[in-house]
């Protein structure tokens, strides 16, 4: 993740978020279908599979998708970028410091996910899960994208 990023880690219910030395884990047992996943993507508004603008050329093409509206772009990110029958994250990334990012819209992209697929919503700024369908967490997060947004 890009300092300038933020970012929301979106996993299985179920699995547990943990702290460890190289960063974050959310270890379980639980995964999600790649495919369904990926038809969910396509056939969402204007998010398109964009493997030229993807972060890391080790990543699988099948991996990178990208919302842009032609104001906003928020960066989706499959598996850690692995191609599989299952997955166990998804990357939901928009940018703090320009004006094409959205966390409005990134939180979309996570509801929509997270109520298609089963999935948790963890913050990576705020290190904390998000209840997405908790006005006062949304409110919460969105302050704070803002507050970072408007720091000098």
């Amino acid at each position: 993740m890009a300092i300038g990023d933020y970012q929301f880690i979106l996993f299985p219910f179920g699995n547990e978020p943990t702290v460890t030395e190289d960063g974050m884990e959310f270890v379980g047992q639980n995964n999600f279908d790649f495919v369904q996943t990926v038809e969910l993507l396509k056939n969402s508004a204007y998010i398109k599979n964009e493997p030229t603008l993807k972060s890391w050329n080790s990543f699988n093409d099948a991996c990178y998708f990208l919302y842009d509206d032609g104001i906003y772009k928020v960066e989706i990110e499959l598996n850690t970028g692995t191609e599989s029958e299952k997955a166990e994250e998804i990357s939901v990334r928009t940018n703090v410091y320009n004006g094409e990012g959205s966390v409005t819209e990134a939180l979309r992209i996570c509801r929509l996910l997270c109520a298609s697929l089963n999935l948790n919503c963890w913050s990576m700024k705020l290190r904390k899960l998000v209840d997405l369908n908790n006005e006062d967490d949304m409110k919460s997060t969105i302050n704070h994208f803002n507050k970072l947004r408007n720091k000098d």
